[in-house]
């Protein structure tokens, strides 16, 4: 298994929580749930990340099922 990067980035004016695995790469969205989509490349089909719309409104069930593999790399910026 390939180490990545993660990078969680929050919205709070739109309520939108947006995940990134790897290195950016054009991506494409497919919705899986209401409000929840997940991004895959356009070349490889590879897993590049989710976007939560109403992070809010579905939080206490979101922060439940968060799985990061370790070892994880975490860089906090302001």
């Amino acid at each position: 298994m390939t180490n990545k990067k993660i990078e969680l980035n929050y919205e709070p004016e739109s309520d939108l929580l947006e995940i990134f695995i790897g290195d950016p790469v054009a991506s494409y969205f497919d919705e899986i749930d209401d409000d929840l989509f997940e991004g895959r490349s356009k070349e490889t089909k590879e897993l590049t990340g989710y976007k939560i719309f109403n992070l809010s409104k579905r939080k206490k069930e979101w922060i439940k099922s968060v799985k990061i593999l370790l070892p994880a790399n975490v860089n906090i910026t302001s």
